[in-house]
């Protein structure tokens, strides 16, 4: 067990038998003969030393300032989210609800293990490469959505005996059981029907009281998708929906929780009430798209020849988040869908939260900057430049390869389990690239350069604090190293501070984004292994500096709470 933590002993019980295992009682009796005042001591001490990691903002929001048939409207969608965060419960582990449940029996609302457990959606922390802060085994590679005791060679050789599977089970919305002495797949929509199907009259319920019709189109198709695991003509619906008052991410999406293969989406939801006209101070950036897909720093021959590539900009304000995206690591921004097919057809569609965003920047990432960025750079620390930083991080996303050369194998699947970290690491420095683009042809001020270098160095460190088991952790820690090493990045020994040396880091930028997209372009699964080997370890000058760091928390905790 990670860490040796063995405690809150009854969970054990629960999940073992949840996961088929058997365990004999404690000689003597049972857990419940403990002093239940000792445990409480133990657990509280042992929860205040994680929650150090967090800081919780209350995001709360006003529905009574809303029409009546909106505030219905606006139930209606929090409701159906609500069962999309149920999905993703049943996804994250074998036994999660039961083990819920019981803690929901047990412990009181104000119970710190009971706050901290729904706060991570399970009894695995997180933000401490998911090691169990509850008596229970260590997390499956495969979470939820595979055998607890399935290894990546045995579904390898599996596809490989049995070919007439491939496509089912590679794909992202199936999980895989075990049954009569084989394996098969299950399609969400099966495996979760009970949920789904409320779910799906949610969104219909909730179409029928838009009064906008993109909005209400919208609704309407992401039902049936529910309904069928065919999220195709909902995805289009939803790039197009920019001008609604409020709009909906809704449904398996990201791949981080599937540790196995990288391949099976989580489902996720958050609702939003929509800033209409900070959002279309965003359309300029649509007609540079083509220009920074060809500006890319990897061989011509490689280019997706794709014209026409679209996307959508909209700035939110959340009011509700359920499932993968409200557990753990915090997004400020998101890019998608991920559906390689409609990035070919149609594009992507960036939301940024403009609530969550301030509050990192001002409760994480300037703490963090001015403990470690020279003082003569500080300046340079910008909640104008971190948000552009973080605008073309996301539209990187839809930029370079979605296919491997030459073939019609997913990105993703060719990388497995390295490709989440390639990707956020893809995205990273194609964004910073692009930001040289957008500068050079006059989208973007030119003397945002140092703002946008500098501010990037910041949010690098809160990035790394995640650890490298987490995607984000580990490309921040890469290309950090890689910085270090080539020159973009100094560091003052005496000073203890880091400090960006500007022309170099943008050299090293444009290199790094090239190692990047050749990896991806050849689906290089050596070449991703040896450069997170030769960049992936933790130098000791940064590890001195994160101790430096150790009673700033890591990331803000969104508290949603909605007044009806």
């Amino acid at each position: 067990m990670a860490q040796g933590k063995r405690w809150i002993g009854w969970t054990v019980l629960v999940l073992m038998a949840a996961w088929g295992c058997r365990t004999a009682a404690p000689e003597g009796g049972t857990m419940k003969s403990r002093s239940s005042r000792t445990w409480t001591d133990r657990e509280a001490r042992e929860i205040a030393r994680r929650m150090k990691k967090y800081t919780v903002v209350p995001m709360d929001f006003d529905a009574r300032t809303l029409a009546p048939r909106q505030r219905e409207l606006l139930r209606r969608l929090v409701e159906a989210a609500r069962l999309a965060d149920e999905i993703f419960w049943r996804q994250t582990a074998p036994g999660n609800v039961e083990l819920r449940e019981r803690i929901l029996k047990t412990r009181s609302p104000d119970d710190p293990v009971r706050r901290f457990f729904l706060m991570q959606g399970g009894p695995y922390d997180r933000l401490d490469h998911n090691a169990p802060f509850m008596d229970v085994p260590p997390k499956p590679p495969g979470a939820g959505f595979y055998p607890p005791d399935m290894t990546r060679e045995e579904f390898e050789q599996w596809l490989r005996d049995h070919p007439e599977d491939k496509e089912a089970f590679l794909s992202p919305y199936t999980v895989i059981r075990r049954r009569d002495h084989g394996l098969t797949a299950i399609p969400y929509h099966v495996e979760y029907r009970d949920l789904v199907e409320p779910l799906a009259r949610k969104l219909e319920e909730a179409a029928a009281l838009a009064g906008h019709e993109g909005l209400r189109r919208y609704l309407r198709l992401k039902a049936r998708a529910v309904r069928t695991d065919d999220y195709y003509e909902a995805d289009l619906a939803w790039i197009d929906l920019t001008d609604a008052p409020f709009d909906l991410a809704l449904g398996p999406f990201e791949v981080y929780e599937d540790e196995l293969n990288n391949i099976k989406a989580a489902y996720e939801a958050t609702v939003e009430i929509v800033d209409r006209e900070a959002s279309r101070r965003l359309d300029r950036y649509k007609k540079s798209l083509d220009q920074l897909e060809a500006y890319l720093p990897y061989p011509e021959a490689y280019k997706e020849k794709s014209a026409g590539l679209t996307a959508a900009f909209v700035i939110v304000r959340d009011v509700y988040r359920g499932g993968q995206i409200r557990s753990g690591y915090q997004p400020v921004a998101a890019n998608l869908p991920n559906d390689p097919r409609v990035h070919m057809t149609k594009g992507t569609k960036k939301t940024f939260w403009k609530n969550v965003l301030e509050a990192r920047v001002n409760h994480i990432i300037v703490p963090i900057a001015r403990r470690l960025i020279a003082p003569e750079q500080l300046d340079g620390m910008t909640p104008e430049g971190l948000f552009d930083f973080i605008l073309l991080h996301e539209i990187a996303h839809g930029l370079g390869p979605r296919y491997v050369h030459g073939s019609r194998t997913p990105v993703n699947v060719a990388l497995r389990d390295l490709y989440s970290w390639i990707e956020e690491n893809k995205a990273d420095l194609a964004g910073l690239h692009s930001l040289r683009y957008l500068r050079d042809h006059g989208v973007i001020d030119p003397a945002m350069r140092r703002q946008h270098l500098i501010s990037y160095l910041g949010s690098i460190f809160r990035t790394i604090r995640f650890g490298t088991g987490e995607a984000h952790g580990k490309a921040a820690l890469v290309s950090l190293n890689y910085f270090l090493r080539h020159g973009g990045v100094r560091y003052d020994a005496d000073r203890g501070r880091f400090a960006v040396e500007f022309d170099r880091l943008e050299d090293s930028i444009a290199s790094l984004a090239r190692e990047l997209l050749m990896i991806e372009a050849t689906g290089d699964y050596a070449r991703a292994e040896k450069l997170e080997a030769d960049y992936g370890k933790m130098p000791e000058v940064v590890e001195g500096a994160l101790a430096r760091l150790e009673d700033l928390p890591v990331d803000v905790v969104p508290e949603y709470h909605i007044r009806w």
